[in-house]
């Protein structure tokens, strides 16, 4: 089972940085005006955030020892369907290429049998660029960071987006514990094992049914059981500068005999995962 994202990592996993690279196209200045930051994420020597301005748009900043580099000015809505497009790809890329702007280009790459790697090359509006070669969990949490920007951009009012200071952000948590029912089976069996549930958290608290799946589970069993409990959970929803919005979130739930459910989810950027069938007893 692959490693599970956690919104407070704040390194990406396998991250290595390279030499300067060439522009990834004509570059042009930004417009001066206030900025918030979001997110951001320290990779080693790397590091980026992702800001939101006043006139709802994003832009990318990185850092790779004293080289500072701050990327264009790009529509909310051209940022959402490029980190959609290459979320749902992260398990089998389509192309060669995925081009945010002026921006960011990622290259995914064969990294061996089994994984895949990618080249991100980040330009500033000036027409410098870096690069730095990550792995699939490190490229998920970039794309969370952007996804976060999106958020925050089509969000926040003209009045926050004024405020100075780093946007307000809360978690998911969850809201009362549940004791969810053990598989009959296993019981008898005297079978631990566990489950991984990936949903979408809504603004009331909880789980959209259409968006409960099992992305890993040791048997078929714990996955039924775990995505009947998530159907019950309450949670308490994220938010971004006291607005509630909704969030994706993947939920581990070891099966133990005299078990309780875990503290808390990890969020995750929308995306959906390849279907594994859990075999069954």
């Amino acid at each position: 089972m692959r490693q599970r994202v956690h919104v407070t990592l704040s390194a990406f996993t396998a991250v290595v940085a390279l030499t300067a690279a060439s522009p990834i196209g004509v570059q042009r200045l930004a417009a001066q005006t206030n900025w918030r930051e979001v997110r951001s994420l320290r990779m080693g020597r790397f590091q980026t955030r992702i800001d939101v301005s006043t006139a709802h748009t994003i832009r990318i900043y990185a850092q790779l020892d004293t080289s500072r580099l701050m990327g264009d000015e790009l529509a909310p809505d051209s940022v959402k369907a490029w980190q959609e497009n290459l979320f749902n790809d992260l398990d089998k890329p389509t192309r060669t290429r995925y081009v945010l702007g002026n921006s960011v280009l990622v290259q995914p790459f064969r990294a061996d049998s089994s994984s895949v790697g990618y080249l991100v090359t980040v330009a500033d509006t000036g027409g410098a660029s870096r690069q730095i070669v990550t792995d699939k969990d490190g490229m998920e949490e970039f794309l969370d960071m952007l996804a976060k920007g999106v958020v925050a951009a089509k969000t926040l009012s003209d009045d926050e987006l004024k405020r100075s200071g780093p946007i307000v952000q809360k978690p998911i948590s969850l809201a009362k514990s549940l004791n969810y029912v053990y598989p009959r089976n296993a019981k008898l069996a005297n079978q631990s094992g566990s489950a991984l549930v990936q949903f979408v958290v809504d603004t009331t608290g909880r789980a959209k049914p259409e968006s409960i799946i099992c992305v890993d589970a040791t048997y078929k069993d714990f996955a039924d059981a775990a995505m009947a409990a998530v159907k019950l959970m309450e949670f308490h929803p994220a938010e971004l500068e006291g607005h509630k919005v909704e969030q994706l979130v993947q939920y581990p739930i070891d099966f133990k005999l005299n078990a309780v459910l875990p503290v808390k989810p990890f969020e995750i950027p929308t995306r959906r995962p390849t279907r594994r069938p859990p075999p069954s007893f």
